[in-house]
């Protein structure tokens, strides 16, 4: 897999991801600013809920908004784990493509093999900044530790 086609992947993704997103917000918004969300009495919430509803869609559309401008950027070439790297590695014997970003993202397939666009911030993410290729690490999850060799990293 090359970076370049993985990037376009995610960006396709994440841009498809962010129209339907526009359109949920779009709606939230209708309906906390729609007349007939307005309170028959005290005890009715329904225009209360639905701007917490759009005021919360926004936040998301914002997120996803800078995710895919991040993704626009394209990144230098990366020798270590961190951001805007490629990395194929093997997770206890299992060989996996991700993508490290500024926070996690769509799964996407290039090429017949699974892409994850993971965030820096999670577990796996913190284990693979630094690391180059042949570097192992070991991270701690809920269900036990895993083993994670860097076989690539572009």
């Amino acid at each position: 897999m090359h970076k370049p086609e993985a990037l376009e992947a995610l960006r396709a993704k994440v841009g498809e991801e962010l129209a339907v997103l526009e359109r949920i917000t779009a709606d939230a918004r209708d309906e906390a600013t729609n007349p007939e969300s307005r309170p028959e009495n005290k005890y009715d919430t329904r225009a209360l809920e639905a701007s917490y509803l759009a005021a919360g869609q926004g936040e998301r559309l914002l997120e996803v908004r800078q995710l895919l401008a991040w993704l626009s950027v394209e990144p230098p070439p990366c020798r270590t784990g961190q951001p805007g790297a490629l990395v194929e590695a093997a997770i206890d014997d299992t060989v996996r493509w991700l993508f490290l970003g500024p926070r996690g993202g769509p799964t996407v397939t290039v090429r017949g093999h699974e892409l994850s666009l993971i965030s820096i911030a999670s577990p796996l993410g913190r284990a693979l900044q630094g690391l180059a290729e042949g570097d192992d690490a070991e991270v701690e999850r809920p269900r036990g530790s895993v083993s994670i060799e860097v076989l690539s990293l572009q």
